[in-house]
């Protein structure tokens, strides 16, 4: 048994489901992210002492959040656009939601950061005006004036006290030094001698035990004669202003150089304002040099700022469509599934606006839907059991049966109906009888009959038209009893019914009565003169013919014979009527049917029309009426021969043809006469009725072509 590895088409399966599922947490976190790297962003842009490489890492991270929110949009841009395609239901919707919310997004973001980027570009540009750049240059220049001034109080001071200490001895100068100070109003004095070893030294801070010493360059001055005065920076944000002057050589009594070093301290108020203006003015210098990337860095912060509202405004309007369409998805997957007749289906309801009232009814509906489905369902099958009765007594009816639409097209039929048309029922259904009498011209006389009540609006509904129509099918010639009805028509049914009786037997049953009864009477009223007559002519031949002459007596001879042949003939006839009038009495003996054809074939030789026989070569023995037989058999060969003499033959020499042969059908034997000629054939007037009594006179007949 094979093990699942975790790279089948189930594991992937599955790792796309967590996928999915944590996707949009991680989302949520990488947008409060984002938001919190915004405002970051914004602080160090306005704090210009932050690292540069803080500021790039907060972009390079910016960057990624935003990467990682457009593949996830992508995504779901691909997920829709593929369900899209598919048509799954709820896809345009989502997408035509989502459409809304990105245009009803994107267009005011789109405004603000337009004007953003204006207004900031603007001011930017606001920030480096001439006018602003004099008045930061002449505010600088304020307030080196100011310290200009300060300083030159300083050196004058510095120099009268340098004056003052000339005339005092070596041993009081360190007396005198704190006095002087405190006349110059400085803030510290210190008299450095050879070497630069401090010499004396005068402080206002009691705290501060070693002086502040001067660097070599302002020391150097001052032994070269010359005046150094210059800012020192002070404890804290303070400045001072430290003046070193050189003093006549004496005071210490060694014959060196000595150096006066004066500290005076500037107030609080004129350094924070002369730092402030210093301060301003380097930043200004700065933003000046920074000005194009300044515009670029404040661009690229709004761009990253735009495209985390987009991409979290549209990845937002993908989580609402989809919740916000879940139950319209359901509700159009249930309808489908209604559609196709899956009526048991029933959506969870677990919203209480309206949405989750539409799935409400949506549930109500196809419950009401499913028990009307049930009760159409039951219908539907005794509809069938009853269609299916019906079709049963249609297809046992004797009658041919044809149903047609409003528009006059056949729907349906029974198998009784191509018999009786003599027609294939695969070249009606669908088809006007207008079509079908064109595919069969036999049927022409029931066109012509019902034709044009097929129309619409010629027959109303419930009227029945009857008429009796000849047609000659493949079996002869028939009579059909035909009758139209026109059906009650409604938004589904409607048309009409035509049924068809075949009547040719029913007719010859009633034409064989009424010459059974003709035949009854006839011979009735014959019968009764022709014995007197007979009588009467066989006593005067008894009577009178050895009395007469010679020539009077073969007169009488003649005459009484014809009256008594003829009479014979009478009665001959009129036997003939009364046999037809009553039911005759078959009597069936065992017969050779080929062996008593010859013997009626043999009484014919000699003749003007031979008659040949076609003798199937083995006995043939069938249970028949032999006399019947043998008059069927004489009265067709004579109607034929005397056919061929009046009306000659189509084809080569006239003959008759007598044919016996034996087939098998069905597992029974059948024996087959036949008696054909070759003459021109029976008129179509007559040919339904050839089997008349007396119907077949000489004067109208044609020939035999088949019996």
């Amino acid at each position: 048994m094979k093990s699942a590895t975790p790279f089948g088409p189930k594991w992937g399966a599955f790792y796309l489901r967590w996928i999915r599922r944590l996707v949009p947490p991680i989302s949520m976190m990488v947008v409060v992210l984002l938001l919190v790297l915004m405002y970051l962003i914004s602080e160090s842009l306005q704090r210009a002492d932050q690292p540069e490489h803080l500021y790039l890492t907060l972009l390079g991270l910016s960057a990624l959040g935003i990467l990682f929110l457009a593949i996830v949009v992508l995504a779901h841009i691909v997920r829709l656009f593929s369900h899209y395609r598919r048509g799954t239901p709820g896809a345009r919707l989502t997408a035509r939601l989502v459409l809304t919310f990105v245009g009803l997004t994107t267009i005011p973001v789109l405004i603000v950061f337009y004007f953003s980027v204006s207004f900031i570009q603007r001011g930017i540009d606001s920030w480096f005006d001439v006018q602003v750049e004099q008045a930061m240059n002449d505010a600088l220049s304020l307030s080196q004036m100011a310290f200009d001034g300060q300083m030159r109080t300083a050196m004058n001071e510095t120099l009268r006290a340098a004056q003052q200490l000339k005339g005092i001895s070596g041993d009081l100068i360190a007396l005198d030094l704190n006095s002087v100070r405190r006349n110059t109003g400085a803030h510290e004095m210190t008299i450095f001698g050879q070497r630069n070893l401090i010499v004396a030294s005068a402080s206002d801070d009691l705290q501060e035990i070693v002086p502040a010493r001067p660097d070599e360059t302002a020391l150097s001055h001052a032994r070269a004669g010359k005046d150094f005065i210059g800012l020192d920076p002070g404890g804290g944000d303070t400045m001072r202003i430290r003046v070193v002057v050189p003093l006549t050589a004496g005071l210490t009594g060694d014959g060196s150089n000595q150096v006066l070093q004066a500290l005076y301290s500037i107030s609080p108020r004129a350094n924070q304002l002369s730092g402030s203006v210093q301060a301003a003015f380097n930043e200004y210098r700065s933003l000046i040099f920074l000005h194009k990337s300044l515009k670029k860095t404040f661009t690229f912060a709004l761009t990253l700022a735009l495209l985390l509202s987009l991409l979290t405004a549209v990845w937002l309007a993908f989580i609402a469509a989809r919740k916000l369409l879940a139950p319209i998805r359901e509700l159009a997957a249930g309808t489908k599934a209604v559609a196709e007749g899956d009526y048991s289906l029933r959506l969870p309801v677990d919203r209480r606006d309206d949405l989750g009232q539409l799935v409400q009814s949506f549930n109500t509906m196809t419950a009401r839907v499913r028990r009307a489905h049930q009760v159409m369902q039951q219908l539907q099958e005794v509809a069938d059991q009853e269609r299916d009765y019906l079709e049963t007594v249609i297809q046992h009816l004797s009658s041919g049966v044809l149903t047609l639409s409003p528009d006059g097209r056949i729907t349906r039929s029974n198998s009784i109906v191509t018999q009786l048309l003599s027609i294939t029922s695969q070249h009606i259904d669908g088809c006007s009888l207008a079509e079908i009498c064109q595919t069969y011209p036999h049927l022409e006389p029931i066109c012509a009959a019902f034709g044009g009540l097929l129309e619409p609006g010629q027959l109303p509904a419930g009227a029945t038209v009857e008429a009796q129509v000849r047609i000659m099918g493949e079996a002869g010639r028939k009579v059909l009893l035909s009758r139209v009805a026109a059906l009650p028509a409604d938004d589904v049914t409607g048309g009409f019914v035509m049924v068809f009786e075949d009547v040719t037997t029913l007719l010859q049953a009633q034409r064989d009565a009424a010459w059974s009864e003709v035949a009854r009477r006839l011979a009735h009223e014959i019968k009764n003169p022709l014995t007197p007559i007979q009588l009467s002519a066989e006593r005067l031949r008894r009577r009178l013919l050895g009395t007469l002459e010679e020539e009077s007596g073969q007169i009488l001879d003649r005459s009484t014979r014809t009256i008594i042949n003829q009479v014979e003939a009478m009665k001959l006839m009129v036997n003939e009527f009364a046999e037809y009038a009553r039911s005759p009495q078959t009597k069936l003996t065992a017969l050779n049917l080929d062996e008593l054809v010859g013997e009626v074939i043999d009484l014919y030789k000699g003749g003007e029309i031979p008659v040949w026989h076609h003798a199937f070569g083995e006995p043939l023995w069938v249970r028949a009426d032999v006399g019947r037989i043998r008059q069927v058999l004489h009265n067709l060969i004579r109607n034929a021969q005397q056919a061929l003499t009046e009306h000659g033959c189509q084809s080569g020499e006239p003959r008759v043809t007598v044919t016996t042969s034996l087939h098998q059908e069905g597992g029974l034997a059948l024996v087959e006469l036949n008696v054909t000629d070759n003459g021109a054939g029976f008129p179509d007037a007559m040919i339904d009725r050839l089997f008349e009594p007396y119907r077949l006179l000489k004067k109208l007949w044609k020939s035999m072509a088949a019996w």
